[in-house]
């Protein structure tokens, strides 16, 4: 089961650097980042038989069974837990934009990361 949620994130990771090269469509980029992102701490969460919910932000559960990680692991706990909190956050702009501005997903999701620069 792991190496299938391993394989799926490959996939995710080849489309969004297929998309973001020929469409240059960030909010799409943003999803599939967030599940290459989301995957493979599933993964890792289910080879220590350590449960989780049905969360988008998995960072969390993994942060609370640190104890149980290798400790390179540990070390890049911080960088994956960050990446899958900010990739969250962001998935939902992505994929509805601002429905109270009546901004779309993709204009959106160019704002911030411009934004995001600045």
């Amino acid at each position: 089961m792991a190496e299938g949620l391993l394989q799926e994130a490959r996939i995710r990771i080849a489309y969004a650097e297929l998309d973001l090269k020929e469409n240059k469509d960030f909010a799409f980029c943003i999803r599939l980042s967030q599940d290459a992102v989301e995957l493979p701490i599933k993964a890792m969460l289910r080879t220590l038989s350590i449960e989780y919910s049905k969360t988008h932000d998995p960072g969390k559960i993994l942060e609370a069974n640190k104890d149980r990680l290798p400790e390179w692991l540990r070390q890049e706990l911080n960088n994956i837990t960050y990446a899958s909190r900010w990739l969250r956050a962001e998935r939902e702009p992505s994929m509805y934009g601002d429905e109270i501005e009546g901004i779309p997903p993709t204009i959106n999701c160019i704002t911030r990361i411009i934004a995001l620069k600045h």
